[in-house]
């Protein structure tokens, strides 16, 4: 039984069980509508979205809806949004940096699964050439209509990027592969093999060790064995869905074709507690 469930008999606590219980109904609602609506009134492959007026020098870019925030991120906090999508871009920044790579002119650089622009807004004022991109339409439409300092595509959930191969010089997915089942886990990584050049950096966020206290006894076993723990596969690539990988799978069949640089627990610190991991393109 979950400790939840336990919970309910406890007195004094189960209404806030209760509410819990609702607040998370509610959230997985949402985001089905969401991904309703988007397939429903959106096309893949239909035209690309207006591109936004450039910003006047020193206005900051607008923040997203509520609902778009939310969707992307579990919440709909403003404030969270915009300082941890700092915080991630300013880690993110520091990682490459410590292996001799820095957003400078001339570097091609891809967000995959880019959402509503939370991090890729913070990279407006680099010299590098910013793409993004993300199986939302609604969000990438967004991006591309309040985000002009970068371009921004739509792909599917599972199909190859609409990007030519050696296309960057960086990639990083920052609460990307937390969200995915272990099949779109291979396809995903072998695109971004395909799309970096030979010696781009990927720089990837996952669940490690910080979390093996949220999983369940048999899902601990499985992770200390080095295998991958997915959970809500049914709401691929929501929040709903969680991924946890053990660092001996990192190091391994996860990232092969690459070779580890970094490993950092708990050092994607805009999207705590997840791990970073910097990848090299052998």
């Amino acid at each position: 039984m979950r400790t939840r469930d336990l919970l309910r008999f406890v007195p004094g606590l189960s209404r806030l069980v209760r509410a819990l219980d609702s607040r998370e109904r509610e959230s997985r609602l949402l985001t089905e509508e969401c991904r309703r609506l988007a397939t429903e009134n959106h096309k893949l492959k239909g035209p690309a979205p207006r591109r936004a007026r450039p910003l006047p020098a020193g206005e900051e870019p607008p923040l997203p809806p509520d609902v778009l925030r939310l969707l992307v991120a579990g919440t709909d906090d403003a404030v969270w949004f915009a300082e941890a999508g700092e915080r991630a871009a300013q880690s993110l920044a520091a990682l490459l940096a410590r292996h001799g790579v820095a957003f400078a002119a001339g570097t091609r650089v891809l967000d995959f699964g880019c959402g509503c622009g939370r991090v890729i807004r913070h990279l407006r004022h680099s010299a590098a050439e910013l793409h993004g991109c993300d199986t939302n339409p609604v969000a990438v439409e967004w991006c591309a209509e309040n985000l002009p300092f970068a371009r921004f595509a739509v792909n599917a959930l599972e199909s190859p990027l609409d990007y030519d191969a050696n296309s960057f010089d960086v990639a990083y997915a920052l609460s990307v592969f937390t969200h995915l089942p272990e099949r779109l886990q291979r396809h995903w990584m072998d695109e971004m093999r395909r799309v970096l050049k030979p010696g781009g950096v990927l720089v990837v966020s996952l669940h490690g060790d910080a979390l093996r206290g949220r999983l369940t006894r048999a899902e601990r076993a499985d992770y200390r064995a080095g295998r991958l723990v997915v959970r809500g596969g049914d709401l691929i690539g929501t929040n709903h869905c969680a991924a946890f990988h053990p660092p001996a799978l990192v190091r391994g069949a996860f990232a092969r074709g690459f070779e580890v640089l970094e490993h950092a627990p708990e050092g994607a610190t805009g999207n705590p507690p997840q791990d970073a991991w910097v990848l090299w393109k052998v």
